[in-house]
């Protein structure tokens, strides 16, 4: 690497991180910089119910149109519809939020939503799914609520042949879309309909009401499909909600809802920000201190990485930080220092053992290589097991740490490798000990022959002596 090219990456980098740093921490609401409205992304991040509050509801069972063999079975259905409700809402980025059971009533926490009403609304409505075909009504319009339909489908569709419904973005179109994933028997089911009604409509209802009939181009036999029609993203969430609230095994309606207060509070969050910078600080005096310009490229690159970290955080759709979430970030943060110092061991190693510096940092990442891998996949596989089966209360540390632990290993095994390639370029063996670096063997030798030579003179001395005593007595 030329050092031109060197000025110019540490120059970029430099920028990025005031940049960083400015727009992450500072907000422009008073049109400071010719900026307004501005708020520092980390005030982006959502909060999870002990750190901001939120709302609550509680969802009595419509035991109206309940069947004996359902009545009987009440509690497995009830614990049903509460595991349905709490994969609903994580899958709609709600990873914190908390469903319980008590009393035959369902008790549904939200944290740091804007709209809570609407999300009550939804899944507290009466929900019942199908697919039909679609008969034009008396001019064809869509909107009518009650065109015609009849089923010509062998199987009744319903709510329970749905997997899962969700929001994507149609690129192409510009617009979004209602995805949906089929179970084994609604993928079978749908290929069935799709097949009969291909090249006609497919019309949805819910509650007996009719929704959208999109067109069916041809038949349809994967697992997933998608439902498009120029929708904003409320509009295709709302839909993907009901759709899925289709699915429940019983029916919901709402009884009671109100807010909560937060447990910690936004103080709890103001210390806990300047603790974890000063616990940075210290950090970044620590390397420094210990292993000289690697330390110096180090808390560049934690720098950084920290930055990065907030930024993800604060855009990543199913964070919600909690107590839990910020002992993930502090975990992730101390295993991408932990990979930094067992690098900058194995570049002393290898330089105290005869190589040059350049060889010492190539061969020094290599051999650190599997070592910081093996205890970062172990760790990625533990917060990956969290947010498959673990609890919604330490979903939130799973999934800051698997963030965290995916940034540092790429702070770590790029960021800082191009940094040190960068500085290195400034240097050259003379300044060995300006990144910490001395070759322990080659100062034993010295001493070992420095002793050596004072032993050999004491025998010379001694030799001389004796000699000179021998001398007298012939």
């Amino acid at each position: 690497m030329k050092k031109w090219q060197s000025i110019v990456i540490l120059t970029v980098l430099a920028i990025l991180i005031v940049f960083g740093s400015v727009f992450g921490f500072v907000s422009l609401d008073k049109g400071e910089l010719g900026i307004k409205n501005y708020h520092a992304y980390v005030t982006k991040i959502s909060l999870g119910l002990d750190l901001s509050g939120g709302v609550y509801a509680v969802y009595g069972i419509d035991k109206s149109n309940l069947t004996d063999e359902q009545k009987e079975n009440l509690g497995a259905l009830i614990e049903g519809t509460r595991a349905s409700l709490e994969s609903l809402l994580f899958g709609k980025g709600y990873t914190e939020a908390q469903v319980t059971v008590s009393n035959e009533k369902i008790r549904v926490e939200i944290p740091d939503e804007d709209d809570p009403d609407r999300i009550f609304s939804l899944i507290g409505r009466p929900s019942s799914f199908e697919f039909k075909e679609y008969v034009d009504g008396a001019a064809g319009d869509l909107s009518l609520n009650d065109p015609k339909g009849k089923v010509k489908l062998e199987s009744k569709f319903t709510g329970n042949d749905i997997a899962n419904a969700g929001v994507s973005y149609d690129s192409e179109s510009g617009t979004y879309v209602v995805s949906l994933n089929f179970t084994t028997a609604g993928t079978e089911k749908f290929s069935k309909a799709t097949s009969v009604l291909a090249g006609s409509k497919l019309s949805i209802w819910i509650n007996n009401e009719f929704v959208i009939a999109p067109n069916v181009n041809s038949a349809i036999s994967s697992n997933s499909a998608s439902i498009s029609g120029n929708y904003t993203y409320d509009q295709a969430y709302d839909l993907a909600v009901r759709i899925q609230s289709g699915s429940f095994p019983l029916v919901l309606k709402l009884e009671e809802s109100n807010s909560l207060t937060a447990t910690l509070g936004s103080s709890a969050i103001k210390a806990g920000l300047i603790s974890g910078i000063v616990g940075l600080v210290l950090i970044f005096v620590y390397l420094i201190a210990m292993y000289r310009l690697m330390g110096v490229a180090a808390s560049l690159s934690l720098w950084f990485y920290s930055l990065t970290y907030l930024f993800f955080l604060a855009i990543f759709p199913w964070v919600q930080l909690t107590l839990s979430g910020i002992a993930g970030v502090l975990l992730s943060i101390g295993m991408a220092v932990d990979a930094n110092v067992i690098i900058f061991e194995r570049i002393k190693e290898e330089y105290s053992n005869g190589k040059n510096m350049r060889s010492s940092i190539k061969t020094g990442f290599k051999r650190s290589l599997g070592a910081i891998l093996d205890g970062n996949i172990t760790t990625i596989i533990g917060a990956l097991v969290l947010i498959i089966v673990g609890a919604s209360t330490i979903k939130s540390f799973g999934i800051t740490l698997l963030i965290g632990l995916l940034l540092s290993l790429a702070a770590s095994l790029l960021l800082m490798r191009v940094i040190l390639s960068c500085i290195l370029v400034f240097n050259n063996e003379s300044g060995a000990r300006l990144f910490g670096l001395k070759r322990v063997q080659a100062e034993e030798d010295v001493e070992n022959d420095g002793e050596s030579s004072e032993e050999d003179n004491a025998s010379s001395l001694l030799k001389k002596k004796y000699a000179n005593r021998g001398g007298a007595r012939r």
